[in-house]
């Protein structure tokens, strides 16, 4: 009996190991040069080959569609770089990028969604194939492991799926059967969601005087909880800004009023934690940031025309005061 359990184990692990590799081969993925996510490739390039002093963006999607930096060039007479470009990378990441171009002189505006520190290794894995330096910027910590396994557990579904559908397809027959997986990266490659997007600032512009038809996409509730790890990593990231010579604030994302009204006990917890342990100075409330949910394009953060034009002329405003 002992010896027939055995062989079971064996043989369990053997037609595992081999599924596992036909799993692996099935889902292998294109990465695309001009998808979105590589658009970090020419930011990149932006805040390394730009000389100081500047005024540096740093964020996610709310500033890559909620900016007109050609605008705000204009009143300060200096170049203007828009750093934003994708929440789920996490919040060491987008510091991280950031960071290691700062210089004297350097004027920093720091703007994270509320969601402050989230990451999803599916877009981390896919923007380190697309660019290897990517890596520099990310920080291993139990999150990103946790994420990692989720993924993977994720892509071996995903994939043992597709080789179910393709045996059914290629030996059975049933086309009827065939279930396909789609995967969600390619909603970036769109007409909006794309490399060209952006402008010479870095700003999205692809989606200027477009009308979206659906509805605001990502109304999830906001969870009051707590935030000083995130808060450490913007301490953190202010202290080693103004080492180098650099000035850093902090202004909160643009949000729908809608939103903003289902979550306000959450967002008042976000703000009382901010004022409370950050150590940077914050230039705008939360209400300053809110907007018509007339003037979103796509998403809760995603801004459109006269949204960021009206936005940019009350961070123009708040930069006017400070200096």
């Amino acid at each position: 009996m002992t010896r027939l359990v055995i062989k079971i184990l064996i043989l369990t692990l053997v037609v595992t190991a081999t599924l596992f590799i036909i799993i692996r081969k099935s889902s292998s993925r294109i990465y695309d040069p001009q998808n979105y996510f590589a658009a970090i490739i020419d930011k990149d390039s932006l805040i390394m080959n730009t000389p100081s002093p500047r005024i540096i963006f740093a964020g996610a999607s709310n500033l890559a569609f909620g900016l007109d930096s050609k605008m705000i060039e204009k009143e300060f007479g200096m170049p203007v770089i828009n750093m934003g470009l994708h929440g789920n990378f996490g919040l060491t990441f987008v510091l991280n990028n950031v960071k290691q171009n700062i210089r004297k002189g350097d004027i920093v505006i720091l703007s994270i969604e509320y969601y402050l520190d989230e990451l999803y290794y599916k877009d981390i894995d896919y923007i380190t194939h697309l660019y290897p330096k990517a890596e520099e910027y990310i920080d291993r910590d139990g999150d990103y492991y946790s994420q990692k396994a989720k993924y993977y557990v994720s892509e071996a579904q995903s994939g043992k799926q597709k080789y179910f559908n393709q045996f059914f397809d290629k030996v059975l027959k049933f086309k009827e059967a065939k279930v396909f997986v789609s995967d969600q990266l390619h909603s970036y490659d769109t007409l909006i969601y794309s490399r060209k997007a952006f402008n010479s600032n870095g700003d999205v512009i692809s989606h200027l005087g477009q009308k979206y038809p659906d509805d605001l996409r990502g109304r999830t509730p906001i969870e009051a909880k707590d935030y000083s790890a995130s808060i450490k990593k913007l301490n953190d990231f202010a202290e080693y800004a103004r080492e180098h010579g650099a000035r850093v604030y902090f202004t909160y994302a643009s949000y729908p009023t809608s939103e903003y009204e289902k979550n306000l006990p959450a967002v008042k917890e976000f703000e009382k934690q901010l004022k409370d342990d950050l150590e940077i100075d914050i230039i705008t409330t939360p209400e300053e940031m809110v907007f018509p949910d007339a003037m979103f394009f796509d998403t809760v953060y995603h801004l459109n025309e006269e949204g960021r034009r009206i936005r940019s002329e009350k961070l123009i405003e708040k930069i006017k005061q400070l200096h």
